[in-house]
């Protein structure tokens, strides 16, 4: 049972579930700050009738007089992942020691989230009460690990002369332009029957005329609108990458055949809205099969306000670790912080930087995702200035110039518009891995594991101008992966 701070009731919004293309139900109402707390193992063994959760309590108390923060009444802990059950964790776990047996879990149950009766800031804001809580529960040894819930998205047989925009989209064709999706889309599979993918963000428009026939689903997680008439253009740009019909209106999308599904990071359960990411991420994986692919749009801030992926979050990187472990590849953005990747990180809360990103470094650790740089629409082509680079960056896309599926505020009607940032970089990404499976799929029976995509999605894969210095991986050539065989066996 959750433990309430001087038992507030918190008021729920009511939550409306709305699945298939019909525009969901939103909320004007932005997330309530909140923040992951990971007790350690010795302090969990060493409990008698005291909860964890109520350990967690007694640790924000003591952290809230020490810091002397505002937030010193009216929070709630409760466990992290709240919308599957410990059976359920347990399943998707198995699945991934199925699949790969080298998987070491992470214990789930031993992360709780506390939810305060205050708005977060908005993004690209920094929380200086948050931080200061965090770094004085960071040095209790009760406690494994403490991060901020939530995160920016401020990242992000097919026929496509009818579609009046796909002379726009340069990223589809011919290499060293784009990703050779047009020579692919002549091959059984090649627009991605077959395959699934899965975005998990914020907000969507799901009838937008050019998505509403593939009817996607919110499968959990809340749809959330409004807030700062920033999301509906954010989620319904990323669709439309990968998944715009091929129907003789607006674009065409890099795998038009795939399926389609989406989870909000923003919920209601226990108190909210709250932003949850990894329990957004586990949930996403529970609506997953083998090979399928999860987006992830979002990023996360440093000590700094510096953006990074997501993964420099423990508990994000548990959650990726065991979607890629269960068999599911995930494509995440390097973040439109212009930073290397290969230097230390201070994340917030954390008394000193860590190199968790520097491949080779005693303290890098690999989630398995494919990490997503953003590079110029020209050739020769090079790294633009806000995308993160450095050894761990995987591959990279066009970072501007994207012609998609968009929104018009405050009316919320269909449109059409460019998109950019390493959010707009991904989407190309996850549909190139999308059209992978699906020639692999009728060509051997079965999919790749996510550690095979990743190798092979860079193999062929077009330079850009300054490889050495941009550190953004190739572009995939989905032509030379065709030609060269690489998608003819497991």
């Amino acid at each position: 049972m959750a433990v309430i701070s001087r038992l507030l009731a918190f008021s729920l919004i009511p939550i409306t579930s709305v699945l298939g293309a019909s525009i969901p139900w939103t909320s004007d109402a932005g997330p309530r700050a909140a923040i992951a707390v990971k007790l350690s193992p010795s302090t969990l063994q060493a409990r008698s009738t005291t909860s964890g959760a109520e350990i967690v309590q007694g640790l924000v108390r003591g952290a809230q007089k020490t810091t002397l923060a505002k937030r010193d009444v009216d929070f709630k802990v409760e466990p992290l992942i709240t919308t599957l059950s410990s059976a359920q964790i347990d399943e998707l776990i198995a699945r991934a020691k199925k699949h790969t047996p080298s998987y070491e879990p992470a214990d789930f149950g031993s992360w709780y989230r506390v939810i305060f009766d205050s708005n977060a800031p908005l993004p690209g804001k920094q929380d200086a009460e948050v931080g200061d809580l965090l770094k004085a529960l960071g040095v209790k040894d009760e406690v494994a690990s403490v991060q901020p819930l939530g995160g920016s998205t401020k990242l992000p047989a097919v026929n496509p002369v009818d579609d009046p925009l796909y002379v726009f989209q340069s990223y589809l064709k011919a290499a060293p332009f784009g990703i050779e999706a047009r020579y692919a889309w002549n091959f059984p599979g090649g627009d991605g029957s077959n395959t699934r993918v899965i975005d998990i963000e914020r907000g969507w428009k799901l009838d937008h005329e050019d998505l509403a026939a593939k009817n996607i689903t919110l499968l959990a997680g809340m749809n959330v609108r409004d807030r700062f008439d920033f999301n509906y253009p954010h989620g319904t740009a990323v669709l439309g990458e990968m998944l715009m019909v091929d129907n003789g209106v607006g674009g065409v999308g890099v795998a038009p055949g795939a399926a389609g599904g989406v989870v909000g990071i923003q919920r209601t359960v226990g108190g909210g809205p709250v932003e949850n990411p990894p329990e957004a991420i586990l949930e996403a994986v529970s609506f997953s099969s083998f090979g399928d692919v999860i987006l992830l749009e979002m990023q996360a801030g440093d000590e700094f306000g510096n953006l990074w992926p997501i993964e420099i979050n423990d508990a994000e990187f548990a959650a990726i670790q065991l979607a890629v472990a269960a068999g599911v590849t995930v494509i995440e953005p390097a973040a439109n912080g212009g930073m290397n990747m290969d230097l230390p990180v201070t994340r917030v809360g954390d008394p000193v930087p860590k190199s968790l990103l520097a491949v080779g470094h005693a303290q890098f650790r690999d989630s398995g995702a494919v990490i997503v740089g953003a590079g110029s629409s020209v050739v020769p082509r090079t790294r633009l200035s806000f995308s993160n680079y450095g050894s761990r960056v995987d591959v990279h896309a066009w970072g501007h110039n994207i012609r998609t599926t968009s929104v018009d505020v405050p009316a919320y009607t269909d449109a059409y518009a460019d998109f950019d940032g390493t959010s707009g970089a991904a989407p190309i990404i996850a549909g190139a891995a999308l059209v992978m499976q699906g020639i692999v799929k009728v060509r051997t029976g079965g999919k790749l594991t996510p550690a095979a995509l990743r190798t092979r999605i860079k193999i062929g894969g077009t330079d850009s101008a300054t490889p050495w210095t941009d550190k953004i991986g190739v572009m995939p050539n989905l032509k030379n992966l065709i030609d060269w065989w690489q998608l003819n066996y497991l």
